[in-house]
């Protein structure tokens, strides 16, 4: 939710408490939308955040750092001019507006006093953050407000400031006073809406969220006009007002950030709302919303890394696809190389009969059964045998397509099921670790120029060989440098696996321990390096995902059966992609809860396919069952 004027007002009275009389030490500006102020306290140094994005603004105090640009931004050069090495001197708000001010004193070269106001206007996309001096003209801004944006305000240097025009609501102070009159705290000329908008509309500093959450709790349809509402309802929906105001006039009021049932952030507020999984509370606001945003930005961060490497992916498929065709083309070509020998085999047996210049000659093709006339086309300027020569020449070079292209679709299909399931792990990740060893392998499997299918190189153009093998007699320095590359590959390599991300791990509640990979790579290591023959081996049917290993406990042959569906299903939940993929296509189970069909075998039973790419895998001997794709009843570690 954005900052609305009740949060800023009390926002504003924890930031003047802790930055008041503190020295603002540096200035940055990670981006257009934000800066962040190194603010030196007496033992540590704070950093505050102001962002002026128009889809979240906030003001708050931080622990997250930020990349900063090489070159700042034009306004983070004039805040540093101005305001580098000053004190602030207190943190204001005009009245529960969604609008912060800093009031700031620093010393010019001459070192006079001189006052400043930063003043953050926190509304949506009118954002905006602004310096002013003492008279009160603007010195300059981040976003320029000029007549052609806006006829009633402008925001630009040299201009004098001007808050925006005041909708004339009523105060908190008021609110308290209409409630204990028994007064409905609604302006008379809003009573014919709807009472949730009427809140909005007449009360300053709240929010839409706010004045559905009071008519929730107060037991009123939001959607009755005030008019409408019995004397029990108003009554009821005056008494939350006033225990809500009433916190927030006697500061005992508890911040608290909300999670909806997938355990991301959904809210955050000093209100107690409804209808919200779970909350967190907070010892300040400052801090709840640093929470808030900062798993939102991990949220969005893992999203967009998630995106990246599906585009990485998705190429690789495209690319992989277009060369099936294209073999699939040459197949089919292949699949002409009898027709060609058949003709040169007749063209020599019934060589008299052909004529110089003749562009096609009409045979009896004895091979076929009953025997059948076929008519040969012919090129006029070749003779009997140079035609079947040609044919021939033409049957050989389709003999060679058909087999090349047939090893190669192979090839592609294993490259397309080696990249799908590359593509599943990425959707089912759900953290920068995960992430992270996907990364690493589509790095060193797809982006390195291996490809889906890995080119060999022969010894003799293998560079590390050719170094000092030059015609000319002195080393090959485009050798060379193929040879530092290559090692310095090497060492990169090795350096990345002495970090490697551990596995997946997690305990049902009957003990047993249970490890998944993160990626293929990891899968081939889970499978054949960490688990020991006796474990057991999970994996959806038929479709690309991740290797589960169940680990049995010491001198145990066959698991619970409560472990067993505990495995399968973290089996199927982290294939979900792909099976959704097949359910929405008509091949899963029918509506409702997606189920899936996972395999499952001793680790004795399964075997690495030879020269195939991490993960690959064949098996038997093998039991199935079906299970919810879904998060089971496990402790993950």
């Amino acid at each position: 939710m954005a900052l609305d004027g009740i949060i800023c007002g009390l926002l504003t009275d924890e930031l003047n408490f802790e930055l008041s009389g503190q020295r603002i030490d540096k200035i940055y500006m990670p981006d257009r939308h934000t800066c962040i102020l190194h603010i030196r306290m007496q033992t540590c140094v704070r950093r505050l955040l102001i962002s002026i994005d128009p889809s979240l603004p906030r003001v708050g105090l931080t622990s997250s750092c930020r990349d900063n640009p090489a070159m700042p931004p034009s306004f983070c050069m004039l805040l540093r001019k101005y305001l580098s090495g000053s004190h602030i001197e207190k943190v204001t708000n005009p009245g529960y507006e969604r609008i912060i001010e800093f009031h700031i004193v620093n010393t010019d070269e001459l070192h006079d006093s001189k006052r400043y106001r930063l003043i953050a206007e926190l509304m949506g996309r009118f954002s905006n953050l602004i310096l002013v001096n003492e008279f009160g003209k603007i010195i300059d801004s981040a976003i320029h407000v000029d007549c052609s944006v806006s006829r009633v305000r402008e925001v630009m240097p040299a201009r004098i400031y001007e808050y925006s025009p005041s909708q004339d609501k009523l105060t908190p102070a008021e609110i308290i006073d209409m409630c204990r009159s028994s007064v409905i705290p609604v302006k008379d000329d809003e009573k014919a809406r709807p009472v949730d908008k009427a809140l909005v509309n007449s009360i300053k500093g709240i929010s839409p969220l706010i004045s559905r959450q009071l008519c929730h709790k107060a037991g009123v349809d939001d959607r009755k006009t005030v008019l409408m509402l019995t004397e029990a309802e108003t009554s009821s929906l005056i008494r939350e007002c006033l225990t809500l105001f009433e916190e927030i006039g006697n500061k005992s009021y508890t911040p608290r950030v909300y999670y909806g049932e997938d355990g991301e952030p959904a809210e955050y507020s000093v209100m107690k709302l409804d209808g919200y999984e779970s909350f967190r509370e907070f010892s300040s606001i400052s801090e709840a919303i640093d929470s808030y945003y900062e798993e939102r930005d991990r949220l969005i961060d893992i999203v967009d890394k998630k995106h990246r490497l599906i585009q990485i992916v998705s190429s690789a498929i495209a690319r992989i696809m277009k060369k099936k065709e294209i073999h699939e083309k040459d197949l089919s070509e292949g699949l002409k190389a009898d027709k060609y020998k058949l003709f040169g085999d007749l063209i020599l047996t019934y060589k008299y009969q052909i004529r110089p210049g003749d562009k096609s000659v009409t045979v009896m093709n004895y091979e076929s059964n009953p025997p059948e006339d076929i008519t040969i086309e012919l090129d006029p300027t070749l003779d009997a045998i140079a035609s079947s020569q040609d044919f021939y020449r033409h049957f050989r070079k389709a003999k060679r397509k058909y087999e090349m292209a047939d090893s190669y679709i192979r090839d592609d299909e294993l490259g397309l099921a080696y990249l799908r399931s590359i593509k599943t792990a990425i959707d089912a990740a759900d953290s920068d670790e995960d992430l992270s060893a996907l990364d690493e392998e589509i790095r060193s499997e797809i982006t390195s120029g291996s490809g889906a299918r890995a080119k060999t190189v022969s010894p003799k153009g293998d560079p590390n060989r050719m170094v000092g093998t030059a015609k000319s007699g002195k080393a090959s320095s485009r050798a060379l440098r193929e040879a530092a590359k290559n090692a310095g590959a090497a060492k990169n390599r090795q350096s990345r696996q002495s970090k490697a991300l551990s596995f997946r791990r997690f305990v049902t509640k009957d003990g047993y321990e249970i490890l998944s990979g993160r990626n293929n790579i990891q899968n081939d290591q889970l499978t054949f390096s960490t688990a020991s023959r006796s474990d057991w081996w999970f994996h959806i049917k038929g479709l690309p995902g991740t290797h589960v290993i169940l680990k049995l406990h010491p001198g145990e042959q066959v698991p619970s059966d409560e472990s067993v569906i505990a495995a399968a299903q973290l089996a199927a939940f982290f294939s979900k992609s792909t099976i959704l993929e097949e359910h929405l296509e008509g091949k899963g189970s029918s509506s409702g809860a997606i189920k899936a069909e996972v395999d499952y075998c001793p680790v004795s039973h399964v075997k690495k396919i030879p020269g195939a790419k991490p993960g690959m895998v064949i098996y038997k001997e093998h039991y199935s069952i079906l299970v919810d794709a879904k998060v089971p009843a496990v402790q993950s570690f």
